[in-house]
């Protein structure tokens, strides 16, 4: 597939599998929504709610700082960022479910998504956070090096490490972000799904890069136009929050909060689901090309269901896994597979 037959291909997924490839994304919002409230709930100082209602505090220092000092606040901040990337991460690799049973043209639900494959949630989790520890020691190695380049250069290092940073990061995106996805296809392990992720990279390096390199320009557009109207809610309703008379600001604050939550909901619903399905359509596409996958899944495309047991069976396939492949191995030459 070309590049406009990757996207072509993501959003024709999300049209025809739109429970699953919307509802999957969906849920982790609410969850990151529910994660908030507790935040709320535990910390409802007025110093957390006006950072969260009102875009300029943070151009008060003295209030970013007083906020900043408050340890409890800092750590249930990073705890409820953690949680929220999980999340995020663990529906992008769930995605790959709609978007394989997609080659067939089977529908996918959202109950299919998060049953067929729910054993393999424990090797997910561990996969992210050994990822979430890879990236991170990388990360310091980065900063350190490019600051002592910067220093070394009298400051003209930064020509070299600003493109170079960039490069680095769509690579490493590109060499990783099959991991999930094999994990919850070919039930790979938390370790060696990071292995076969760059495997399938060999011979379309800058192929992928490209297309990762468009996926983060487009987020930062959308991110540059979606951010205004939210930003000048936000504002208004913050001024209108902190000027009211007491006991209207506090209507005012959670109307400001339960609008901007729920454009974030969706807007990251969207987003998420994009990526997911266009790094599903990558991911078949590298195994079409290195693996012949295409082949092996025309010789074992089902038929037409007929009767109610063949199509509870194929509620239950995912092409490209190990046990479809299998049954290949088991199809007579000419026969219909089992």
């Amino acid at each position: 597939m070309a590049q406009d037959e990757i996207f072509k291909g993501a959003f024709t997924v999300i049209r025809r599998n739109r429970r699953a490839t919307l509802g999957l994304p969906f849920v982790a919002a609410v969850m990151n929504f529910l994660i908030s409230l507790l935040l709320i709930a535990v910390m409802p100082g007025d110093t957390y709610l006006r950072l969260l209602t009102d875009p300029a505090a943070f151009e008060d220092e003295e209030l970013l700082f007083a906020a900043l000092s408050e340890g409890g606040m800092v750590l249930m901040v990073l705890a409820t960022s953690f949680l929220g990337g999980l999340l995020w991460a663990m529906s992008l690799g769930l995605l790959a479910i709609p978007v394989v049973r997609s080659v067939y043209g089977l529908p996918t639900t959202l109950q299919q998504t998060l049953r067929l494959r729910a054993s393999r949630l424990g090797w997910l989790l561990l996969h992210l956070l050994i990822l979430l520890v890879v990236i991170g020691v990388l990360a310091l190695v980065i900063v350190i090096a490019g600051v002592l380049l910067t220093v070394a250069t009298l400051g003209f290092g930064l020509l070299l490490l600003v493109p170079g940073f960039l490069l680095l990061l769509c690579w490493l995106t590109a060499g990783l972000m099959f991991g999930p996805l094999l994990i919850i296809v070919e039930r790979r392990n938390a370790f060696n799904a990071i292995s076969r992720s760059f495997a399938l990279n060999r011979g379309m390096w800058w192929r992928h890069i490209g297309t990762v390199a468009l996926l983060y320009l487009m987020l930062l557009v959308v991110l540059a136009v979606t951010s205004l109207p939210a930003g000048i809610v936000a504002s208004l309703g913050g001024e209108l929050a902190w000027q009211s008379e007491q006991g209207q600001n506090d209507v005012i604050v959670l109307l400001v909060l339960g609008l901007g939550q729920l454009y974030d909901l969706v807007l990251n619903t969207l987003l998420v689901a994009l990526i997911g399905t266009v790094i599903g359509v990558m991911y078949l596409n590298a195994r079409f090309r290195r693996e012949a996958l295409d082949v092996m899944l025309q010789h074992l495309a089902p038929p037409s269901p007929q009767t109610d047991s063949d199509a509870e069976s194929l509620a239950a396939v995912l092409p490209g896994s190990p046990e479809h492949l299998a049954a290949g191995s088991r199809t007579p030459p000419g026969g219909a597979p089992q």
